[in-house]
């Protein structure tokens, strides 16, 4: 039995909290670009609007790209933006639990992204099932591939949030994941991960999925056959019940996160490989 869910209001849902995301965005944006930036030279730019400096250093960005500065500038986003370097010269440990969260999320987003793609645009656009592997894999939740990939991401976020919060209840110092600021992505991260497992747990139950293929999806299975075992008197609809409000939880903490990021200290992610690109490019200038 295979049970859908996407409808019209996911779709009208999903832009409006994508145009949120980008107004968070944006607003984060504005707020980063009220400072001074004598530290470069370029006082006189003080006096002018945000947005005025927003496009100088949009200008500044595409002069750089086609400018002998790129490959400094790729260098620096790799070591210090995407590698973090510096933080794992400075604190291992905390540079193994940066690396987990961030890009265990960032590639499960990825994936998610893709897999959506193949689900519902790659047919529109008139693909048939069969034609590409890869576009098949991505489509089908129960490929060998795509579940292993989404178990073994989705243990590598919850090992990175377990050592951040052993960290922050043990270490004496006042670290960044843990500020008052950052608890509530936390929080949100690990409500995605449980509604996620829990998720896929009821739908191996609904499906009546076979154990050769639910087990590569290994927590979400098992989970389901523990929860069959706990709850043996339950009928096919509350299971089906079950398994949307876990869904509908999932999708929507997914989405409030998402937006909440821009607000929070894990934005600056996001901005560092700008900040990167913005020092290479006016502290090297002539």
């Amino acid at each position: 039995m295979k049970i859908e869910l996407v409808s019209i209001h996911f779709w009208i849902l999903h832009i409006i909290f994508t145009i949120a995301i980008f107004v968070g965005l944006l607003y984060r944006i504005s707020i980063v670009l009220q400072g001074s930036l004598t530290v470069y030279g370029k006082s006189k730019l003080d006096n002018v609007s945000r947005w005025s400096k927003f496009w100088y250093f949009i200008g500044k960005f595409f002069k750089a790209v086609f400018s002998k500065k790129i490959g400094l500038i790729i260098r620096v986003i790799i070591t210090d933006s995407i590698l973090h370097y510096k933080l794992f010269r400075e604190n291992k440990l905390k540079w193994f639990t940066h690396t987990c969260i961030f890009w265990g999320v960032l590639a499960l987003f990825i994936l998610s992204v893709l897999s959506g793609i193949a689900v519902e645009i790659a047919p529109a656009l008139g693909y048939q099932y069969g034609t590409n592997e890869f576009l098949d894999a991505l489509a089908n939740k129960d490929h060998w591939a795509t579940a292993v990939l989404n178990e073994i991401l989705n243990v590598i976020i919850f090992l990175g949030i377990v050592v951040a919060l052993i960290r922050g209840f043990v270490s004496k110092k006042k670290i960044g994941m843990m500020m008052f600021n950052d608890i509530f992505l936390i929080i949100f991260i690990i409500v995605i991960l449980i509604s996620g497992w829990f998720t896929e747990a009821t739908r191996y139950i609904v499906e009546r999925t076979p154990e050769y293929i639910g087990k590569i999806g290994f927590i979400g299975f098992y989970l389901g056959k523990l929860l069959r075992i706990i709850f043996s008197n339950a009928t096919a609809n509350s299971w089906i019940n079950a398994y949307k409000t876990f869904w509908h939880i999932h999708v929507t903490v997914i989405w409030l996160a998402f937006v909440y990021i821009p607000f929070s200290k894990f934005a600056h992610a996001l901005f560092s490989p700008i900040a990167s690109a913005i020092n290479v490019m006016e502290k090297n200038s002539k």
